[in-house]
């Protein structure tokens, strides 16, 4: 199976090897709420519930969706416990893990006053 920045399509044509997976990638973390979801996921496993608690002024249907990308995108994976009760939670993949620390430095970055 490709990596999964292999799938993405962007347009415009050819590019450099390795810029349109960098752009791919950038572009589905760009996506709202993606790159928070990561964030929120790095401390560890959350119930669909609790992550979207955690993001004030995001529909659920939103954060639905993104959590699929982000699944379809090999970065958070969904885990289902039988219970009872029946759990649904949603961790990063190592893949995932891999990029958390950079999103970190980015919001780090973006705090500063410049």
């Amino acid at each position: 199976m490709p990596p999964p920045y292999d799938r993405l399509q962007l347009a415009g044509g050819e590019s450099p090897p390795g810029e349109s997976r960098f752009l791919a990638a950038l572009t589905s973390l760009a996506r709202h709420p993606n790159a928070a979801i990561l964030r929120a996921l790095e401390a560890g496993p959350l119930r669909f519930n609790e992550i979207v608690a955690g993001l004030t002024h995001v529909r659920e249907e939103t954060v639905g969706g993104a959590l699929r990308e982000l699944d379809g995108d090999g970065l958070v994976r969904r885990h289902v416990d039988a219970g009872p009760p029946l759990r649904v939670l949603y961790r990063l993949t190592p893949l995932g893990a891999e990029i958390a620390p950079s999103l970190r430095t980015l919001a780090n970055w973006a705090e500063r006053p410049h």
